[in-house]
């Protein structure tokens, strides 16, 4: 059930970068693109503070670290063609784009980091590490939202710096707060302590409170603009887990495959969607299910190259 959710987390993530329904209803896209979607790396980021017990308690921190690490260089070099600019050379804009990632990559960028703080927090006790997850997403918000709201309109080198988006959504404000959730939830056995009923009803209510807190800040505070982090993803992304080891599903699926398609989906897509954009015009919702099809197919590829070449996947 964890590796298929995080298929489908992978497809929701393309569904946001295209626009899914934007075309038919401005507000159905804001919920379904813009706030639900956007649970997929909330969700990556819980899932992987989960296995990191196993990580440090089996001392291979070392070893995470460097798969991590490999694959983020490898990724940032294949994308290099869209960040390292050899006409218009900055070399501070390169070195941001480095340490913070290249669009998606932002993702194994913040992973790594606050994979390394988690490690020095391990011994720390669940209250103090799920309070701190709570203070620090907090903090990113707060930070979000003074940018979106350009309370600092008046000073435009603060403002330009407050919309930052590694300003707050980075290993410390957003990465390490999720992560710690899921190592909390694994050390404790939290997952295996619940009832169906109860998790039913903590999806129910963690959805919904996801779409108010959407509908809110697109009616009375943001307007148009489009936010990275809603204060429920700290509910529903550790809900989702905690179901998708509730709710089992009997299949014959290779665990490891379909987790290999996961994350070949998230790490091809922008590619794919670059080359469709250059291609041919697609409203957002078809644009959508044409990168799925094509980052499926380009996945299988990667999945096959990856038995021959380590570290791409």
């Amino acid at each position: 059930m964890l590796d298929i959710l995080k298929v489908i987390a992978s497809l929701f993530v393309i569904g946001t970068h295209c626009g899914f329904l934007f075309e038919y209803s401005e507000l159905a896209s804001q919920i379904v693109t813009n706030g639900i979607f956007r649970i997929a790396v909330p969700f990556f980021f819980c899932v992987n503070g989960f296995f990191l017990f196993t990580v440090f308690k089996n001392n291979r921190i070392q070893t995470w670290t460097k798969r991590v690490g490999i694959l983020y260089l490898i990724w940032m070099l294949i994308y290099s063609y869209f960040w390292v600019y050899l006409n218009d050379f900055n070399l501070l804009k390169i070195i941001s784009t480095f340490l913070f990632g290249f669009n998606h990559l932002w993702y194994l960028a913040a992973l790594i980091l606050g994979g390394l703080v988690l490690y020095q927090l391990r011994n720390a006790s669940n209250t103090l590490l799920i309070i701190s997850a709570f203070i620090l997403f907090l903090i990113g918000i707060v930070i979000q939202y003074l940018g979106q709201l350009h309370v600092f309109s008046q000073q435009p080198i603060l403002d330009k710096l407050i919309n930052y988006p590694p300003l707050h959504r980075n290993f410390l404000l957003f990465a390490l707060p999720l992560l710690s959730i899921g190592y909390v939830i694994r050390r404790t056995n939290f997952h295996t302590k619940l009832s169906k009923q109860f998790v039913k009803n903590l999806l129910i209510i963690s959805l919904t409170l996801l779409i108010a807190e959407n509908l809110i800040t697109y009616y009375y505070i943001t307007g148009e603009a489009i936010l990275n982090t809603y204060i429920s993803y700290v509910f529903l992304a550790p809900a989702l887990l905690i179901a998708a080891f509730t709710f089992k599903i009997t299949s014959n699926l290779n665990s490891k495959l379909v987790s290999s398609y996961s994350i070949a989906i998230y790490l091809v897509h922008p590619l794919i969607i670059f080359l469709i954009y250059n291609v041919v015009s697609l409203s957002p919702t078809v644009r959508t299910f044409v990168t799925i099809v094509l980052s499926v197919i380009a996945s299988y590829l990667l999945i096959q190259l990856n038995k021959k070449l380590k570290y791409i996947l």
